[in-house]
């Protein structure tokens, strides 16, 4: 897998954060399509099982980051597009909830 240079260089202190207290990523369970007009194009959102937002370059497929995400950023990607929900969904909150009551969103 390709990583970018911003998750190389500032991104390491997360990632080995999730290894440890969040043990992996987990599996996706749905992704999104985001168009912020960055200079280096439109970016894949995956969501994962365990509450993790994965975030690779659409183009490339190069690893930006990964977020410990908060309950409402999941939300969020549905309210946005009006899709429903996988089963998952339900997990990937719980455990977002969780992993932000334990400040983890914050690392």
């Amino acid at each position: 897998m390709m990583i970018s240079n911003h998750y190389n260089k500032q991104r390491y202190r997360r990632e080995k954060f999730i290894q440890k207290h969040i043990f992996d990523d987990g599996h996706i369970i749905d992704g999104f399509i985001v168009d912020k007009n960055h200079e280096n194009g439109a970016e894949c959102h995956s969501i994962t099982d365990n509450g993790i937002i994965i975030i690779h370059n659409l183009q490339t497929g190069v690893l930006i980051t990964k977020l410990i995400a908060r309950p409402n950023q999941i939300k969020r990607y549905y309210e946005k597009t009006g899709r429903k929900p996988p089963l998952e969904y339900k997990r990937a909150l719980f455990l977002a909830k969780w992993h932000e009551s334990l400040g983890y969103n914050n690392v």
